[in-house]
């Protein structure tokens, strides 16, 4: 996600301040000042600011990740079935709804979600 901010000082792990505009955040690294740097020099509560600062949504855990992943694939195979006649277009969306369901109630489940990863992993 792209859209810089006011020049600010970033705290790494080694306490060193970057001082710069956070410019992006994004596939792990953090471009401040047009330098990149790995968003892993940073403690958590830094990445969280920048990802705040820029309307990044915070990453999923990786078992929700692996999930999500597997729900979408069985999705893109229900499509699929769909569209070369081999599904019906109401066991098709039942199919869907179904995955969808699985997927909301594993977002509830974990604790560890804020409401607002809640909000931008809601749909697969």
């Amino acid at each position: 996600m792209c859209g810089a901010v006011a020049p600010a000082a970033y705290t790494n792990h080694a306490g060193h301040a970057v001082h710069g505009t956070l410019q992006s955040v994004s596939g792990g690294v953090a471009v401040i000042s047009s330098r990149a740097y790995p968003l892993s020099a940073f403690p958590e509560r830094e990445r969280a600011r920048m990802r705040a600062l820029l309307e990044v949504p915070e990453p999923l855990p990786p078992d929700l990740e692996a999930l999500r992943k597997s729900l979408r694939e069985r999705v893109l195979r229900v499509n699929a079935l769909e569209a070369a006649g081999a599904r019906d277009r109401e066991s098709a969306a039942a199919a869907r709804a179904k995955l969808q369901a699985v997927w909301t109630r594993a977002l509830e489940a974990d604790a560890s979600l804020s409401p607002a990863a809640r909000r931008n992993f809601r749909e697969l």
